[in-house]
């Protein structure tokens, strides 16, 4: 059994290092993990949000994300490590400008949980590399005989191990490797704790084929360990007889050198009568002088079968011996062999199936594949990347909410160290409710005059901050006949009476439900004929039972009779006929499952413990209760789905003074005080050779100013009065300096600074 899974791993790592020095026979590893990324991925991946009700910041937000860390080429290789590594781990860095998206496999990484099942701490060791030399001799190219030959030296190896916590990061650079067993006083290198501006971990793991609830993934190829293993001794078998008995044997009674001769084009040298005279000549290659050698010497090295053999003798035998060099009851076992091997793994051997006859039969096999991959592509999209940008954009409305508490000169209260008193706990709540209060009416107010001071950096909170994911495009292409017959059942379910969105699903699978909305804001001109028809009719209908006497009671009409009331039918026509002509998205408030953990002590919201604050507008460390679990996570606080989080009338808010691009920054908030933070320590890719050495602690960056501390960016607490003096009413009318209330700005503002809403006030 140990070797079973010895020779396994080497073969997933041939396949995984593209190592072809290994021999591998067997194409089962190969064939699978292809089939499931044709699957998985198909045409490509997209993730938006689930709503989107500021214009397009969130999707727009995600696109360049998502292009920044250009994960469209990198899907192949986390499928294919997720598939047989087991499990995998994404983590979240914030640079400069962005995020930085990092994949770890298992061997990488060490999670640890807590009773609650919950993430408590990540450390991850990887190498890097960093180049020799200032630059002169790195790279020199040399000539000879064999070839071009490069001096450049790819670098010497360094580790890094991270310690990740909810507050701090522990970073480690070292010359020697380092593990996952040394204990912490025994690492060699330089070390130095960072701040978590992200107030949780920001590390999200995926498990492939999980075992009940635990934490712990199995590899695809596993548990057919055995099977694999003698699937490539019994091709490897077949292989050797293949070259063994591939060519024919040639028996004869004749000598070998009367039936062989040398194979190529050249011509054949002969010996002259020269040379079997004796006579030399000065030239050692003198082709008067070369005696050839019919059977062992040509210019490829071969040997042939002559067209003629002459002077056979009545009593010489020459013929061939064909060994059957794979017998078809040895094809037929490998082939059947292989097909129980991919069909246990959830696939399909496209190459032989035998349970497939016709082409319906051949497409309906690979619904297995479907599903089995669909199963896999929700681990690492929905649980994985999908859970990775709602962290992502959570931070980014965090971010906006302190960039705007720090434009209007508020000032959040400091956590308390560990151990504080109750009085002191009951101070710092009460201290942070009214944070939290001033804070909401500063946002009801800007939506309120549809402006926004500069400088405010982040994405409006927006509720619910669900991401999906789709195809771009299915495996088989739908034929317009295919595509005409989805659009005859989804007439036929609309004339059933089915509602058009359900009823789309047939033809636009793909799409969510507001997406369909949106594409049913045209005139839907058949549903509406047929609508006003039926109303036409059950008016006439009406009409004519007005004019008709009741058989029971001559003197009243049919219509007096109750039983007889047309009316509801009327107001259910009429009720279709404002549906079809009215339809539009939904509005979702936060999801306070949705949220990470910011500490301990993280689920007393759902059982009962929270209080009335500002919804969604508690960051790490607010007061109140905190959410729930939600997939292995803590929940921070947050506010319950009583009230918005922001008004529902869609608008798309636009910074009143254009900000250039290289100041707004989505990777850094309102950090306080001095104490360095993980996006002012950039830590290289792995598998990347760096130009520098970063083994020493603060010279990784230079000692520049960031870039949110510039004029015009969110850092104003140094400067409190500069919002007054950009707003002078905004204030006053807010904190309650001043009775009444009072526009931001007297008239109306210029163009492009007033926020635009992307649909009516009277969407959902």
């Amino acid at each position: 059994m140990a070797d079973a899974k010895a020779r396994l791993q080497e073969i997933i790592n041939a396949y995984l290092d593209k190592d072809s020095n290994l021999v591998v026979d067997t194409g089962i590893v190969a064939s699978h993990i292809a089939q499931m990324k044709l699957f998985g991925i198909r045409q490509g991946v997209e993730f938006f949000p689930s709503q989107d009700n500021f214009g397009a910041q969130r999707k727009d937000f995600l696109d360049r994300v998502m292009k920044y860390n250009k994960m469209d080429t990198r899907l192949d290789s986390i499928w294919e490590y997720f598939l047989c590594d087991g499990k995998g781990l994404f983590y979240i860095r914030p640079t400069k400008n962005n995020y930085r998206l990092y994949y770890f496999r298992e061997h990488e990484y060490r999670s640890y949980y807590n009773v609650d099942g919950e993430l408590d701490e990540v450390v991850i060791i990887y190498s890097y590399k960093v180049r020799r030399g200032n630059g002169f001799g790195d790279q020199i190219n040399t000539t000879n005989l064999t070839g071009n030959q490069s001096t450049y030296s790819p670098g010497a190896k360094r580790y890094i191990r991270l310690s990740i916590k909810a507050n701090e990061i522990e970073e480690t650079h070292s010359d020697s490797e380092m593990n996952f067993d040394m204990p912490t006083y025994s690492l060699a290198g330089n070390t130095k704790q960072l701040k978590n501006s992200l107030g949780f971990i920001p590390c999200v793991e995926i498990l492939n084929n999980p075992q009940g609830l635990s934490n712990e993934g199995v590899g695809e190829f596993d548990s057919m360990a055995n099977h694999i293993i003698t699937h490539d001794d019994l091709m490897r078998t077949m292989r050797k007889n293949i070259t063994f008995f591939g060519n024919p044997t040639l028996l004869s009674s004749r000598p070998k050198t009367d039936l062989m001769e040398a194979g190529g084009e050249a011509t054949i040298q002969r010996p002259s009568i020269a040379a079997n005279s004796g006579f030399a000549s000065p030239s050692p290659m003198s082709r008067s002088m070369f005696k050839a050698d019919p059977v062992s010497r040509g210019m490829d090295g071969q040997i042939r079968v002559p067209r003629v053999i002459a002077n056979l003798e009545p009593n010489d035998r020459v013929g061939y011996i064909v060994p059957d060099a794979i017998t078809g009851d040895q094809n037929a076992f490998a082939r059947q062999y292989r097909e129980e091997i991919r069909t246990a793994l959830g696939g399909v051997d496209e190459l032989s199936i035998s349970a497939g006859v016709t082409a319906t039969e051949y497409k309906s096999l690979f619904g297995r594949v479907a599903a089995t991959s669909k199963k896999k592509a929700n681990a690492i999209y929905t649980h994985g990347i999908c859970r990775c940008l709602e962290l992502i954009i959570y931070q980014e409305e965090q971010l906006f909410k302190s960039t705007l508490a720090a434009a209007a000169g508020l000032e959040k209260p400091i956590d308390l160290p560990p151990g504080a008193s109750a009085e002191e706990e009951a101070a710092y709540k009460q201290a942070l409710q009214m944070y939290n209060d001033k804070l909401k009416r500063i946002m009801m107010a800007c939506i309120e005059t549809q402006m926004i001071p500069p400088g405010v950096m982040g994405l409006i909170p927006d509720g619910d901050v669900t991401v999906l994911w789709r195809w771009l495009g299915p495996v088989y292409e739908d034929s317009t006949q295919d595509i005409l017959n989805n659009s005859i059942v989804v007439r036929n379910l609309q004339e059933l009476g089915v509602d058009s969105i359900e009823a789309l699903k047939y033809l636009f699978p793909s799409k969510t439900d507001e997406e369909r909305a949106e594409m049913l804001s045209g005139f839907p001109f058949r549903m509406v004929n047929e609508l006003q028809g039926a109303y036409s009719k059950f008016a006439s209908l009406v009409g004519g039972m007005m004019q008709t006497p009741h058989p029971q009671a001559p003197d009243l009409p049919m219509a007096a009779d109750p039983r007889l009331d047309l009316t509801p039918y009327l107001y259910r026509t009429l009720e279709a006929l404002q549906k079809e002509m009215s339809y539009a998205g939904r509005y979702r408030p936060i999801d306070p499952t949705d949220e990470p953990d910011s500490g301990s002590g993280g689920s007393q919201q759902l059982r009962g413990g929270s209080t009335q604050q500002l919804p969604g507008s508690s960051g790490p460390g607010s007061s109140g209760s905190s959410g729930s679990v939600s997939s292995g996570y803590q929940l921070p606080p947050s506010g319950t789905s009583g009230g918005p989080q922001l008004p529902i009338r869609p608008v798309s808010v636009r910074p009143p003074i254009p900000i250039g691009g290289d100041q707004q920054s989505m990777g850094v908030g309102i950090q306080q005080g001095s104490e360095p933070v993980e996006r002012s320590s950039s830590i290289p890719v792995p598998g990347s050779t760096v130009s520098d050495d970063p083994v020493q602690s603060g010279q990784l960056r230079t000692a520049s100013q960031p870039s949110y501390a510039t004029i015009g960016s969110a850092d104003l607490a140094s400067q409190p009065d500069i919002l007054a003096q950009l707003f002078p009413n905004l204030l006053g009318s807010i904190l309650g300096g001043r009775s009444g209330s009072a526009p931001v700005e007297s008239g109306n503002p210029p163009r492009g600074k007033r926020v635009r809403g992307r649909s009516t006030s009277n969407s959902k």
